[in-house]
């Protein structure tokens, strides 16, 4: 991996459990090396909201997940001990000075504040959020299937 870990974002998360977008294949494979022990994977608390949403919408609803694995996938960051950062009033203020500053939505920019906090890179596939801070925090890119 050359990593001893990252900053995961909704995006990272949600391919662990549904087939789709670009990177799903490399998402599993950072699960399955992060459940060997052999990097840390952090996040936000707010993630787990985001996780939660996607999956409702795009597993649940579109039948890709029945409920009891939405409601296991929904628990998974947790229970896979996942270390949940839990944003405070500072974390909020520093995401929402990256949010206004280079455009982002809260939710990205406290993934990246995240990331400058625990030094550990961003692992996503947005492309747009790399290209927008990437000169912030460590972004790298989930391969493409």
């Amino acid at each position: 991996m050359g990593e001893r870990g990252y900053t995961g974002d909704a995006a990272l998360f949600v391919r662990w459990f549904i087939e789709q977008g670009p990177g799903w294949r490399h998402a599993r494979e950072i699960r399955d090396v992060f459940l060997s022990g052999e990097i840390r994977l952090s996040t936000p608390d707010t993630v787990r909201f985001e996780v939660a949403h996607v999956l409702r919408k795009e597993g649940l609803l579109k039948n890709r997940l029945d409920l009891g694995d939405y409601l296991a996938a929904v628990r998974a960051i947790d229970d896979l001990d996942v270390e949940i950062v839990a944003v405070t009033a500072d974390h909020l203020e520093r995401a929402a000075a990256l949010a206004g500053q280079y455009s982002l939505s809260i939710f990205d920019a406290l993934v990246v504040a995240c990331s400058v906090e625990t030094e550990l890179p961003v692992l996503t596939s947005d492309a747009r959020l790399a290209n927008a801070v990437g000169h912030v925090a460590q972004i790298r890119l989930l391969r493409p299937d």
